[in-house]
């Protein structure tokens, strides 16, 4: 038995009748891997967040033991945020987009008593929710674990979420590119770096500050070792351009590799722990 419910302005209502589940779980045959946007999956995969009711952008709705009752009949006059299915202490959501609510026309065919009937129905605007083939993301209480495929469709379930792949703030990318290892060449400054290498700044702006000196030593070896055309002057590499703030930022983060076998040098484009 499940229980439906739709999220408009600050409260949850219930849609009488709808005590089915309407979504499956992942299939995650191949791994349920702990987010870290360094990580892309492959099918049949999904991220996890452990601990999910000890994190500030978890809502109360998943804190609280859940009551039937204690939610009010939807009316179809409010407006439509998002679907929630519960089932026992497993909660699936689903965003409502514009498209979702579109007034639709059908043929309906079936057979009754052995005869086949057909019919024309047009529903209006709002009337018909579609369902997608899989829930946006998954929260099982009693494992206190939220699961989801992409980051982006989750955000309007939990505010502040998105914090965990954010792009960081001019400020944040003025102090990692006054760092003792970079000179941020005339033509260049933070407001032209783009919208990738700002997520990537915020991931990695603490990583050689929060080095040793001899930590910081080889990863400087590391990265021109790589990466012999960044010009690596004195200790200090010349960043002139996007491109080589995202080669210098590849090194940062430990992403080159060489195959022991092939000698041949790679970049690592997603990186999954051995105890994941």
């Amino acid at each position: 038995m499940a229980t439906t419910l739709i999220k408009s302005g600050d409260d949850f209502y219930k849609l009488s009748g709808v005590d089915d589940a309407l979504f499956d779980e992942y299939n995650v045959s191949e791994g349920l891997i702990e987010y870290n946007p360094n990580t892309l999956l492959d099918n049949n995969m999904a991220y996890k967040i452990s601990k999910f009711s000890t994190k500030e952008y978890c809502i109360d709705i998943l804190k609280n033991t859940f009551n039937d009752p204690d939610y009010n009949e939807y009316s179809n006059t409010l407006n439509k945020e998002f679907l929630l299915n519960v089932v026992d202490n497993v909660y699936y959501f689903q965003r409502i987009t514009p498209a979702m609510l579109r007034p639709k026309r059908l043929l309906r065919i079936s057979n009754n008593l052995s005869k086949q009937s057909t019919s024309f129905e047009q529903t209006n605007k709002g009337e018909i929710i579609t369902l997608q083939t899989q829930p946006d993301a998954i929260y099982d209480r009693n494992k206190d674990e939220l699961r989801f495929i992409k980051l982006n469709a989750i955000k309007r379930f939990f505010v502040g979420i998105d914090n965990l792949y954010r792009e960081a703030t001019n400020d944040e990318i003025k102090n990692f590119l006054n760092q003792d290892f970079i000179q941020v060449g005339k033509n260049f400054s933070f407001d032209l770096v783009m919208g990738n290498n700002r997520k990537k700044i915020a991931l990695l702006k603490d990583k050689y500050s929060n080095c040793s000196n001899d930590e910081k030593s080889v990863l400087k070896e590391y990265i021109h070792n790589y990466d012999s055309h960044l010009a690596f002057n004195g200790n200090v590499f010349e960043i002139s351009s996007n491109k080589e703030l995202t080669n210098l930022l590849r090194g940062l983060d430990e992403d080159y590799y060489t195959k022991p076998i092939e000698k041949q040098k790679y970049v690592a484009n997603s990186s999954i722990k051995f105890n994941s």
